[in-house]
């Protein structure tokens, strides 16, 4: 498997990630945050083999964020985390 089978070139950006505009039913809109509407600005789009490929991962990838995340420290007895109403 190479990254080609995974992901493809965006079509519409033709995989620079940016456009200044686009056209809608005939007229022309600026696009103010210039990313490709199409792709979100990444320059590609994963094919059904890259999202189901996402898809089996992403729980392991959210379990590894999950877990880098610091802890926070134990409270002394009696006290709360709870913000008063």
């Amino acid at each position: 498997m190479v990254i080609n089978d995974l992901k493809q070139t965006c079509p519409r950006c033709r995989g620079g990630g940016h456009q200044p505009g686009f056209t809608v039913l005939g007229l022309s809109q600026i696009n103010y945050d210039g990313r490709c509407p199409t792709c979100a600005g990444r320059g590609f789009l994963l094919t059904e083999l890259g999202q189901d490929l996402l898809n089996l991962l992403r729980p392991f990838i959210e379990e590894m964020i999950e877990g880098d995340k610091p802890k926070p420290a134990p409270l002394p007895p009696g006290t709360s985390r709870e913000k008063p109403a």
